[in-house]
């Protein structure tokens, strides 16, 4: 009689499920997620991605071991409005973001510049189902009271709540810099030594704590490299003695730095036993910055802009739990880091909220090839984009709109506006739609800078990867 008794409970319990259109996965099969994400990382300025100049052993093997996304992208050119993306499921204008919270504007409220209370971030609905979470780094989406990252959901916080600061202890003022100090919730040392090998620490520390726990966890492992100031240490500044000129071989070494940051976490992962179970993200913010000696190739444009320099990123997804996922493959497919919430409410049985703007990425990365057609939209100021399955659509304020067939033309070469007028029109209706239905500049960007970004357009051109004077070394 007792098995008859389970089996009416399991039946019952599946019936509730379909009519509720939940389901309830097993402890065992909700996956830890793992996000790092550098800042400013330039397209091509990893070995999986074409460097000639800059070994990255420990992200190439994550590429090996994963899946690397070719067609890649975040919700907008520059930090804070795309880390809002990822953690949001959605298109930051939804929500009236469309740049940095770069200027202070009289009339506002400090706290109008972090992202707005009415959104749910994903450690607060990963919180329903036990999960640990941490955000390890940069934050940059807000700094006062009610927009730190214990109020929007994370239990563990370890960093600096400012969009930039120095790598090193008692580094004097930079000018333009917001010094941020670094805090913390665990009472574990706020004592810099090299940021990013601090960042890396502190996120091992939390993937340690997990080691016994039988509940699931988040780790949010933010770098702020390699994001200017250009610092790095004298033994990863010796590895690019052989770089010419002196920024480019800072950088390099900042990058060298990450890639050993994300072998210390991927480390940390196979130590404690929780690698199979855990989905690892590596991807970048955005595109390299114009102001920044970073690469890239075979882009056009950079951290600003529309262009794919800007908002294509590299990508890298592994989880060996997933027989789908075969190692060492291309998604061909266009992903977006919408789709990352999209994926973990998936995984956990938790029916998607209205108006969200991703979907499941672990349903789209077995795709070779771009199966799916996606929309994406950008806005930043008084410039937008949309890509609509191939097709990209540009608006910038002082010059004709520009089309993009984006298959054919990744380095966006070959301005097809003029001739293709009659297909350019469907994409302005669903663009012009979007920008009237969403709400106006939370908070606008100063004039100059507005003007400067214009400038920056008409500069633009594909990148090209530097040459290398001596032999990269071999990933492990």
């Amino acid at each position: 009689m007792m098995w008859k008794k389970l089996a009416c409970f399991i039946l019952s319990t599946l019936a509730w499920n379909h009519a509720t259109g939940q389901t309830e996965p097993a402890e065992s099969t909700r996956p830890n997620l793992v996000v790092i994400i550098a800042d400013d990382l330039g397209y091509g300025d990893l070995g999986c991605t074409g460097s000639l100049q800059i070994p990255t052993p420990h992200i190439d093997s994550l590429a090996r071991q994963g899946v690397i996304c070719t067609r890649a992208y975040v919700t907008a050119p520059m930090c804070a409005p795309s880390r809002m993306g990822l953690l949001t499921g959605k298109f930051p204008k939804r929500y009236g973001i469309t740049t940095n919270p770069n200027t202070q504007i009289d009339y506002l409220p400090e706290s109008h510049y972090g992202l707005p209370q009415t959104e749910t971030c994903l450690p607060a609905y990963l919180k329903s189902k036990g999960y640990a979470s941490a955000a390890i780094g940069k934050w940059h989406l807000g700094h006062t009271e009610g927009y730190t990252p214990t109020d929007r959901g994370f239990d563990t916080w370890w960093g600096f709540l400012g969009g930039s600061r120095h790598y090193f202890e008692r580094k004097p003022e930079i000018a333009g810099l917001n010094p941020s100090q670094i805090q913390t919730n665990t009472g574990a040392d706020t004592k810099i030594t090299y940021l990013t090998d601090d960042i890396a620490r502190e996120s091992v520390r939390f993937i340690r704590s997990q080691q016994h726990s039988d509940k699931p966890f988040f780790l949010y492992a933010a770098f702020n490299a390699p994001h200017w100031p250009l610092q790095a240490t004298p033994a990863d500044l010796e590895q690019f003695k052989h770089i010419r000129p002196g920024d480019r071989r800072t950088y390099c070494a900042m990058v060298y730095a990450l890639d050993r940051a994300v072998g210390n976490i991927l480390a940390a992962l196979d130590e404690t036993g929780k690698a199979n179970d855990t989905i690892v993200i590596f991807l970048s913010d955005n595109g390299g910055a114009p102001d920044s000696p970073a690469c890239n190739a075979p882009l056009k444009g950079e951290k600003r802009l529309h262009y794919e320099g800007g908002v294509r990123v590299p990508f890298i997804v592994r989880y060996p739990a997933n027989a789908q996922l075969k190692p060492g493959s291309t998604c061909g497919q266009v992903v977006s880091t919408v789709d990352i919430l999209p994926m973990m409410l998936a995984a956990n049985g938790i029916t998607q909220p209205e108006k969200l703007d991703g979907t499941d990425l672990l349903r789209l990365l077995p795709m070779q090839d771009n199966r799916e057609k996606r929309t994406l939209y950008w806005c930043t100021d008084y410039t937008s984009a949309i890509l609509d399955g191939d097709d990209k659509y540009i608006l910038v304020p002082d010059r004709a709109p520009q089309l993009y067939d984006i298959a054919r033309d990744n380095s966006e070469t070959n301005d097809l506006y003029s001739s293709h007028i009659g297909e350019a029109s469907p994409l302005a209706g669903k663009l012009g739609s979007y920008l009237t239905t969403t709400p106006a500049c939370r908070y606008p960007d100063a004039i100059s800078w507005s003007s400067g970004l214009l400038k920056q357009y008409s500069k633009a051109k594909p990148a090209t990867q530097p040459g290398n004077s001596a032999p990269n070394k071999q990933a492990p």
